[in-house]
Parts: structure tokens; C-alpha cells; sequence
């Protein structure tokens, strides 16, 4: 009997020990999305200040959202705009 309280203590110890990764807050699950983000609206505040990039963005796509840096397009999907002026840092090394 002595032995077996140790054994089930440790078994209890193990089992809450694994369940915790499980158990996490909201917001640390949020969290990766949330710097993302914020790093999104920062990068399209970037964009909107740069001179001569609002205009040429205008220009070669209709609709064109200045405050987001984008536009939709017809498949509902969402491209950003790269222009000579300002490129996301995620558009630097792709094609335009």
C-alpha cells in the first residue's frame, strides 16, 4: 500500500504535467495571428505615407484599398501592391 501512493502521485503529477500544453490560454494561441496583425497594418501604414505609392497602386488596379495596401480580386482573394515606390517585405522577392 505504502508503495503504491508514491506510484499513483507520480502518475497524477505526469498526467496533469501533459494536459497542460493542452489547457493554454486564448490569447497565447492568438498571439502569433495577432503580431501578424499588427505587422500587416504596419507595413500598409508604411505604404500609404510613401509618396507616389498610393497613386501608381491606383492606377494599375482598380479598386484598389489604400488603407490595407491591397486589393481583391475577382476570386475573392487578396493581393498586395508593390509598386517602384514601396514593396511589402513579402513581395521583395517575388515576381510582380
Amino acid at each position: 500500500m505504502k508503495m503504491i501512493r508514491p506510484l499513483l502521485a507520480a502518475t497524477i503529477a505526469a498526467s496533469t504535467m501533459s494536459l497542460g500544453p493542452v489547457a493554454t490560454p486564448a490569447s497565447a494561441q492568438l498571439l502569433p495571428l495577432m503580431l501578424l496583425d499588427k505587422g500587416f497594418k504596419e507595413e500598409a501604414k508604411k505604404a500609404k505615407n510613401t509618396p507616389g505609392h498610393v497613386e501608381w497602386c491606383r492606377k494599375q488596379k482598380p479598386g484598389f484599398r489604400a488603407e490595407w495596401n491591397n486589393w481583391r480580386t475577382s476570386d475573392g482573394r487578396v493581393e498586395y501592391c508593390a509598386s517602384p515606390f514601396y514593396t511589402p517585405p513579402w513581395r521583395k522577392n517575388a515576381a510582380n
